[in-house]
């Protein structure tokens, strides 16, 4: 029945003409894991009008054709995890063969450079954890920094062992192992990222049309020039959705993690508004509200002017974004470096958050987040969403202030008392605010008992 088949494909495909080759796009090569009991997109060029049959070892086979361009998009049914399977793309004159395609979950991984940030880097324990690397299926697709589109057309998927984890993206290496080691199923990372570079560039021209944050700028810009004035600039508005999403966008996604927001610390006001928007923009892009899980920057010393509490805040206030979670790192910054070494750290939070909300693991994933707040004579009591088995304070509770009505931060006494903070200050009377870790420097005292930080906050915002 098989042959029958293959045999009646032929026959339509030779009644007509093939003039151009049969390509895949570059995100589908030997070694990629496609996510498991999906419908994934498959997709590519031909001649135009063209028929294109893919079979895949686990009895699926579909059909398509080609548009008047010679584009063609095609969506096959993925069974449970497993493999190696292999997969068979044929038009009239061309075939292509994929081989040890692994079914599993996948993840898109970006940001800017601590996503970037490879084990080759500076990373702890970094000669033991390239040794130890060898995981047949954890496999990683990495996005060249390239605004051309060229360098793409060369880039392969790479399974993970002591050589090709060198060129990995840490967190998204460390995050995959995590899930990997607990789930015991394949893990595929599709990695775009690049450092330095703001959320504005990481947005659809169309989706910052709407915002106000932007909608005037781009109304006012000739993009054709601007795009052209900048074809070597990552930070163009746009320019990395167009240059570096798009190329491995709709390719069949369980989730997204991220972690940027060091380049927009200068407008975190914008951030606001900005960060929701992009998560919008690409589940709507994608068809679905897949889970989207981000680093919360890390202290780090910025220069003069630049609040990234302010810019932590924000992100901590996104969580009311639906289907998000938010891993956080403020025991682990480095004051005088922007990329601290501790990436472990960093990957296995970002896990526990999907093991916890997609695997059906019953973990407690994120530090203390600031609930709310009662004000009482001479003090305030603080109360916290994730505080796990209980609230837990490193070294001596510090980085807690206290202000009455007029706004004058003090240096506030900090206790636990029936699981929640209590803040008071001899300088006080009538508290009225209260935040923690309020400074571009920090390293955070107040935790949960199963080890996870606590977000910065403050309470009048």
């Amino acid at each position: 029945m098989k042959n029958l088949f293959l045999f009646l494909i032929f026959v339509l495909f030779s009644c007509q003409n093939s003039t151009k080759s049969l390509l895949l796009s570059p995100v589908f090569s030997d070694h990629m894991v496609l996510q498991q009991k999906s419908d994934v997109s498959i997709w590519g060029s031909t001649s135009p009008n063209q028929d294109v049959f893919i079979e895949a070892s686990w009895d699926e086979k579909v059909i398509t054709k080609s548009d008047k361009d010679g584009e063609w998009n095609i969506k096959i049914k993925t069974p449970s995890y497993g493999g190696p399977y292999n997969i068979s793309v044929i038009s009239l004159k061309d075939s292509i063969l994929l081989k040890d395609v692994l079914i599993g979950e996948v993840w898109l991984a970006s940001g800017q450079s601590n996503m970037e940030w490879k084990l080759s880097n500076r990373l702890v324990n970094q000669e033991q954890e390239i040794a130890n690397a060898n995981y047949n299926q954890i496999r990683m697709f990495t996005v060249p920094l390239d605004l051309t589109g060229e360098q793409i057309k060369n880039s392969k998927w790479k399974v993970s062992n002591s050589e090709n984890v060198k060129s990995f993206s840490a967190v998204g290496y460390f995050f995959a192992r995590r899930l990997h080691v607990d789930l015991n199923i394949p893990i595929g990372i599709i990695n775009t990222s690049w450092g330095g570079t703001r959320v504005e560039a990481w947005i659809s021209l169309e989706k910052l049309r709407t915002l106000n944050a932007t909608k005037d700028i781009i109304s006012n810009l000739d993009l054709n020039t601007e795009n052209n004035k900048k074809v070597n600039d990552a930070n163009a508005y746009s320019i990395l959705f167009k240059k570096m999403l798009s190329p491995v966008l709709p390719y069949g996604i369980r989730g997204a993690i991220w972690y940027q927001g060091e380049a927009n610390v200068g407008n975190y006001e914008e951030y606001n508004e900005l960060f929701p928007a992009m998560i919008e923009d690409w589940r709507g892009r994608w068809g679905y509200n897949f889970p989207f899980y981000y680093v919360q920057i890390a202290p780090f010393n910025y220069e003069a002017g630049k609040l990234s509490y302010e810019l932590r805040d924000v992100q901590r206030k996104s969580l009311k974004t639906k289907n998000t979670g938010m891993a956080v790192t403020m025991d682990i910054g480095e004051a005088n470096d922007i990329h601290p070494a501790n990436k472990q750290d960093v990957g296995n939070r970002l896990a526990l958050l999907a093991l916890d909300n997609d695997y059906g693991y019953d973990l407690v994933s994120s530090g203390p987040l600031y609930k709310n707040h009662e004000l009482h004579n001479g003090y305030i009591d603080i109360d916290f969403d994730s505080k796990g088995s209980g609230l837990l304070g490193i070294r001596k509770l510090e980085g807690f202030e206290i202000a009455g009505s007029d706004g004058v931060f003090e240096n506030a006494q900090a206790i636990i008392i029936d699981n929640r903070i209590r803040i008071s200050s001899s300088k006080v009377d009538n508290p009225k605010q209260v935040r923690y870790a309020w400074k571009n420097v920090f390293d955070g005292t107040l935790f949960n008992k199963e080890g996870l930080p606590a977000s910065s906050f403050i309470t009048n915002k």
